[in-house]
């Protein structure tokens, strides 16, 4: 993969936990340099494993279109953790640089069933995964 994947910024927590049925909402930003140019097809979640100390995939966030409309561009994605459960599909804004429009800017909601954790991403297309990101997030 190309430098571009090693430039993916993970945001700070930006929503509080909200508590649903035995799980935790927690809201999380990313930014994606080349997304379009790059055909990126969606966002792995990767959690930091107390057994192992190694960063393990948790869930996958698979991106639809984007959908350009006048209130702002969106995208829908379905969330499935890599335990196998059903997937959950949602809609949300994505934000432009206006320096870079091939770059977005994206909220993408976590369903957290186990205690907190550290988590990076990564980025994946037909080429394959991204490397993980160097900044981490306590989700």
């Amino acid at each position: 993969m190309t430098s571009w994947l090693r430039r993916l910024a993970l945001g700070s927590l930006v929503l509080s936990v909200l508590p649903l049925g035995g799980c935790q909402l927690e809201c999380f930003t990313i930014t994606i340099p080349d997304f379009a140019s790059k055909a990126v097809q969606g966002v792995w979640l990767w959690r930091l494993s107390t057994a192992t100390g190694a960063y393990e995939r948790d869930t996958q966030f698979t991106f639809g279109p984007i959908e350009v409309a006048a209130a702002g561009d969106t995208v829908t994605y379905s969330t499935s953790p890599a335990g196998g459960s059903s997937p959950v599909s949602v809609t949300t804004y994505i934000t432009r640089d206006p320096a870079q429009s091939d770059q977005v800017t994206v909220q993408l909601i976590y369903s957290r069933t186990a205690d907190p954790g550290s988590y990076r991403a990564s980025t994946y297309n037909t080429a394959g995964d991204s490397p993980l990101t160097s900044d981490t997030v306590s989700l």
